[in-house]
């Protein structure tokens, strides 16, 4: 091994196979370091005069030695051990400290820390909530919200409001008095979350002119679920609600604009011959805001302490779709509903009709608790398409009735005291015919009339306060099945009433049926008592009669064509002749 030297005591660099020492992982010994100087002393004198020597075995282990530790370095922070062994030294000799060998560890542990770099960060910089991090951060703001000043002192008073003054927190129903008759029944839902459904409904009396709340229930979904909260608007308030009509009648007018561009007389070829005969049904339009079906608005959110959604109004073609198909809700109110038939509108749409179809056929009270007003007009009882008053109030008359009446299995001591939905898709029936007379013309009148269909029938529902007795049966069960919550301790008992039609509703009456209430927990599908049939099909469309006006003619020969183009031609001439000589002579006239 040779080295340059051009000055005593510094070494530059390193010739020969030794400066192969990658990987060594000790010290080398003499042996290992021993190697044989070159054969020719004639090269020997040479190097000598450049400025090489041989180096001695101690130097050559102190070498390969610096060498291992400059080479064992990280690739992460470009660090090795000499360096770091160096930086130690150099600060142990700098402080003279009497505790360094104490602090040796501590101090290599900083000097990596300090040095360490990085080229990617495997940190993310901010790191997304999961879906638990951000339900407990809700819950915890709404219970801070709830609760007020967290400095809370035990056996001191709060400052409730009186009474007299108004308080809109009292719109808020008694959730843990429900839940303490539910518990009876073995229904219902865990005392916490009825807390937090309780607290999470101050947020929309706070938010929304509500008038009257009522937790209505708890669908169950596939990926989530939802919380169901009724809620009545005071009168006027109704106009700032959000529905999906307007964006159905700019499609229905977009499609009637398509339409009579495209069978114009003007602009097309077009004959009335072969105009398609068929026409669509006339649209049944969505009642009015504040009556029917959409006199309740409906809230909804995935877990109480999340933000509450407002359910859009539901449609005549809503309630009528959703009676044709079967499906369960996912928890997203935006997921599309692939179904046959289709179902106009998104999950939230489905979700708003299938509450309006168990809100119809569920909500029952004590018989005598409502009674129809006196005061009600009769052109409104004439005009409404059920049978008889669409409207009742509440009987303060009603002293209430025992708890073994409250639990006849007969039924005839419960009532449906909000209208039942007409296969329409309305509470109310509207006639499709109505405003077709003054729109068409007195020619096409009279074909119009032998097109039409006749005047269709009223839909007729049954009428209000009807008992839940004369509910259509399931196969050889009873719609309803009324009973006692305890039978060991009936002093204290309250009346259940089970649904059969809708699985999943229950109702309750206690205080001699002058307190109830109507739950609803389930997966939102009725119980048709056997195997769903879908709809099938509708047939294929015939074709379109052939005739003489739609059939293709064959194309002239080329003989056939330059006849007629000569005779065209001579027409031309003829007419324009023609009218040269009619001037000549009118002219000749005149002179």
């Amino acid at each position: 091994m040779f080295v340059l030297q051009p000055s005593p005591g510094r070494i530059y660099e390193m010739k020969g196979e030794s400066r192969k020492v990658k990987g060594r992982s000790t010290v080398p010994h003499d042996e290992t370091v021993s190697e044989e100087p070159p054969s020719s002393p004639q090269r020997y004198e040479e190097e000598e005069g450049e400025g090489f020597r041989e180096l001695s075995p101690g130097e050559q282990r102190c070498v390969n030695a610096k060498l291992f530790l400059m080479r064992e370095g990280s690739e992460i922070d470009g660090q090795n051990l000499y360096n770091h062994l160096s930086a130690l030294l150099t600060k142990v000799l700098t402080e003279k400290s009497e505790e360094s060998l104490s602090r040796l560890e501590d101090a290599s542990k900083t000097f990596k820390r300090e040095k360490f770099t990085y080229k990617e960060p495997f940190i993310r910089d901010n790191p997304g909530k999961t879906p638990s991090e951000v339900l407990a951060h809700s819950q915890w703001q709404m219970m801070k919200t709830a609760c007020g000043d967290p400095k809370f002192i035990p056996n001191e008073c709060f400052d409730l409001p009186d009474e007299d003054e108004e308080d809109v927190y009292r719109l808020i129903p008694n959730l843990v008095k429900q839940a303490q008759f539910f518990e009876q029944a073995g229904v219902g839902l865990p005392r916490e979350e009825f807390i937090r459904v309780s607290i999470a409904m101050r947020e929309l009396v706070e938010s929304w002119p509500i008038e009257s709340l009522r937790f209505w229930g708890k669908i169950l979904g596939t990926r989530k679920n939802y919380y169901v909260v009724e809620a009545e608007f005071k009168d006027g308030e109704y106009e700032s609600d959000l529905s999906d009509d307007e964006g159905e009648d700019d499609k229905s007018s977009n499609d009637k604009i398509e339409d009579s561009m495209i069978f114009d007389d003007d602009s097309t070829t077009v004959t009335d011959d072969i105009k398609p005969f068929y026409k669509p049904p006339p649209r049944i339009p969505c009642e009015s805001m504040g009556t029917g079906l959409n006199k309740h608005v409906y809230f909804v959110c995935n877990e109480p302490g999340l933000p509450w959604t407002r359910l859009p109004h539901v449609s005549p073609a809503q309630i009528v779709a959703a009676r044709k198909i079967r499906r369960f809700l996912t928890g997203d109110l935006n997921e599309h509903i692939v179904s046959h038939p289709p179902f106009p509108g998104l999950e939230k749409n489905y979700l708003r009709a299938q509450v309006a179809r168990i809100s119809a056929a569920t909500t029952v009270s004590p018989i005598g608790y409502f009674r129809f007003d006196d005061n009600e007009e009769e052109e409104d009882t004439e005009e409404s398409g059920s049978n008889g008053r669409n409207t009742c109030i509440i009987d303060q008359e009603f002293e209430g009735m025992p708890l073994r009446d409250l639990c006849d299995p007969t039924g005839q001591t419960w009532c449906h005291h909000m209208q039942s939905v007409l296969p329409q898709g309305r509470n109310t029936w509207f006639n499709p015919m109505e405003g077709k007379s003054g729109e068409a013309g007195d020619e096409d009148s009279e074909e119009e009339e032998r097109n039409e269909p006749d005047e269709p029938e009223p839909e007729v529902g049954p009428p209000l306060l009807t008992p839940v007795s004369e509910d259509q049966p399931i196969l050889e069960s009873p719609a309803w099945i009324p009973r006692i919550s305890s039978r060991l301790v009936p002093e204290f008992a309250v009346a259940i009433l089970q649904s059969n039609t809708w699985p999943g509703s229950w109702s309750f009456g206690a205080d001699r049926g002058r307190y109830f209430t109507s739950l609803y927990i389930g997966w939102g599908q009725k119980n048709l008592g056997g195997a769903f049939e879908p709809e099938i099909p509708p047939d294929v469309m015939e074709e379109f009669p052939s005739g003489p006006e739609i059939t293709e003619g064959d194309d002239p020969s080329p003989e056939e064509e330059s006849a007629f183009k000569a005779a065209l031609a001579d027409k031309e001439f003829d007419a324009e002749f023609g009218e040269d000589q009619a001037e000549e002579e009118t002219s000749d006239v005149d002179d």
